[in-house]
Formats: C-alpha cells, sequence, structure tokens
C-alpha cells in the first residue's frame, strides 16, 4: 500500500467525548453515528437556529427519552447556548457550529430525524434574496431523505412573506403536505419570537409532514486522502512580489484569495487566506505553500480548519498554485486536486 506523506494525508474521523455537548462536525465521520454521540439510541430531533439556546434546552429537559442536535451559524449564539446546557444540566442535546444545508447532508444518514424544527430564520426580504433563504424545495427534498417516514418539518417566523413561500415551496417540492396545528407553547418564547411578540409582531407557525414521496438519497461528500495538493520546483523569494486578491470561477460558484503572508521567522512558508462560496456552502480556508524538500514545495489546503474538499476547495488550491507559477516563476511538476 502507498504511504501518504504526513503534509498531504487527511486526519483520521475525531470520535468525540461521549458527554461532550459541542461538536466539531469537520472533524466527525460523515454521516454521524449519533447513537454513539448520545451514548444512546432514541428519538432524534434536529433544531435549525437555536440562537441561545432556551427553546432547545426547554425542550430537552421535557423529553428526557429523545435526543437532539442543534445548529447555529453565530459563535455568540453558540457560546451562550453551550452555557446554558451546562449550566441547566441538559444531557441529552449536542450543538454544532454548522449552516443547515450542510450540515444536513453530510451529517444525517437515511431516515434517521424524527424531526427539523426551523425557529426564525433569516427570512431574506428582498426578491433577489430569496435563493439564500433555506426553506426551498432543494431543502425539502433533501429533508426528506434524512427525514423518517412522517417525519416534519416545524417552522416558526414572524415574517408572514416567508411562511407563505415556504408553504408554496413545501408544496412544489412534492414531498411534504402542509398540516394545520396549533403552535406549543415553548415555540413563542424563545429569545426572538419574545422580542418580536414585545414589539407587537404576529408569530407564524406552521407544520410540513412528509407524504411518503421517494427521493434518491444525495449522500454526504466523501473525505479526500491524500488532500487535493501541488508540488512545485524552485523556492519562494525572500521578497515576495506584490499580491492582488484574486477572483476565479469555480464550479458554479468562485474562488476568492483574499491575501497573501509569510510565516513569521520562516521564508519557506507562504499563507493564502481564501473563501469559497459554493452557493449553499461558504467555506474559508488556507491554503499552504511550504518547502517540502530542498529544491521543491508542496501546495496544500491547511488541514486544521478540517475543510471539506469540494470542487471550489480543490480550486483554491489551483488558483493559488497558478499564481505562484505565474507571478513567482516556479515550475508545476504534479497536479493532484
Amino acid at each position: 500500500m502507498n504511504q501518504i506523506a504526513p503534509d498531504v494525508a487527511t486526519p483520521p474521523p475525531y470520535a468525540p467525548p461521549a458527554d461532550a455537548v459541542l461538536l466539531p462536525w469537520r472533524r466527525l465521520a460523515h454521516p454521524v453515528e449519533w447513537s454513539a454521540a448520545f451514548g444512546r439510541r432514541a428519538p432524534l430531533h434536529l433544531e435549525v437556529g437555536f440562537g441561545d439556546g432556551r427553546f432547545t434546552a426547554r425542550r430537552a429537559l421535557a423529553e428526557p427519552d429523545a435526543d437532539f442536535v442543534g445548529l447555529e451559524v453565530s459563535g455568540t449564539s453558540v457560546l451562550r447556548a453551550w452555557r446554558r446546557m451546562r449550566r441547566d444540566g441538559v444531557r441529552n442535546v449536542r450543538l454544532l457550529k454548522a449552516p443547515a444545508e450542510v450540515a444536513v447532508r453530510q451529517l444525517f444518514g437515511p431516515g434517521v430525524l424524527a424531526s427539523i424544527t426551523v425557529n426564525f430564520p433569516d427570512p431574506w426580504p428582498k426578491d433577489r434574496h430569496e435563493h439564500h433563504r433555506l426553506l426551498r424545495v432543494p431543502f425539502f427534498r433533501l429533508a426528506a431523505t434524512r427525514l423518517a417516514p412522517g417525519g416534519e418539518i416545524r417552522l416558526a417566523s414572524d415574517h408572514e412573506p416567508y411562511v407563505a413561500f415556504a408553504v408554496a415551496e413545501a408544496e412544489r417540492s412534492g414531498v411534504a403536505r402542509r398540516e394545520r396545528r396549533a403552535p406549543p407553547p415553548e415555540v413563542f418564547e424563545t429569545k426572538y419570537a419574545l422580542k418580536w411578540r414585545d414589539q407587537g409582531k404576529p408569530l407564524y407557525y406552521e407544520v410540513f409532514v412528509l407524504d411518503g414521496t421517494d427521493v434518491p438519497y444525495d449522500p454526504p461528500i466523501a473525505r479526500s486522502d491524500p488532500m487535493p495538493h501541488a508540488l512545485l520546483t524552485g523556492a519562494l523569494p525572500t521578497d515576495a512580489p506584490v499580491f492582488e486578491k484574486l477572483v476565479v470561477p469555480a464550479d458554479g460558484g468562485h474562488v476568492v484569495v483574499h491575501e497573501a503572508a509569510r510565516a513569521l521567522g520562516r521564508d519557506d512558508r507562504w499563507l493564502f487566506r481564501v473563501t469559497v462560496d459554493e452557493g449553499d456552502l461558504i467555506q474559508q480556508l488556507l491554503v499552504v505553500a511550504q518547502r517540502r524538500t530542498e529544491g521543491e514545495l508542496i501546495v496544500r489546503l491547511e488541514s486544521f480548519g478540517d475543510p471539506l474538499v469540494t470542487p471550489a476547495a480543490r480550486a483554491a488550491v489551483a488558483a493559488v498554485t497558478d499564481w505562484l507559477e505565474g507571478s513567482v516563476g516556479l515550475r508545476v511538476t504534479a497536479r493532484n486536486y
């Protein structure tokens, strides 16, 4: 078996402690074995946008025989919710800082979820921003592959146009039916619900139930081993050339190489800060160029952030490699992306 050099190998999946509340999702095996993450088998519920975690904690304490996974993109909210779970002694919640579309695809296997709750999502009110909304046809169809038969998507919102949009998208998806149901009282006791209620805004609640339509399973993005990289001959110059931001199209999205910097105290290691945008997935990455052996350089993704190796992530390595070849005069001997 060929051995992969340590500087291009993908780290093995991480096994969190059974009582860990906050999970580093990119380091986990995909899809996640949730019975191992919770230390038991129980009905599994997902909440998107848990805010400060008050609704999540209340529901988890009221349903000790079920397990709950919460998603947020706000680091401040994750920290507050994590502190709340520890303070209140909540054992059946796992929190992740992750975008919903990516997490649902990557972390949940077929039919493992009993429900998905979406609390006060960003309404993206302008028509030209509708494609940023979560509850669109693609998400309904993706969720249908992760929810158990009869599973539900529950929506709470203060934005009537968003609710109408979600209802229409659910019908267009062909996988869910709208079911009129009175909201549980705690739904409107989240941080944002209390804020909107105090301002006199109307609040809305909708339930979408799977109708049993079969949807092809969209598997998680596979881990790459080895990580994408390129080999070049030559040496990084002591005096770096002027760098201007690069924007490169990539597989329906784009790569932005914002800046380059030399590691302090080292002439043989440069770091490139990169954003890759693939629509539903945006990642902030570091691409590294460093001496590998005398006269040879490697360009690779830095693995510390546990990036998802998507086509745009590979294109980020390609963009940096091409810039080093064109602007620094290095010669590419191998491309592995």
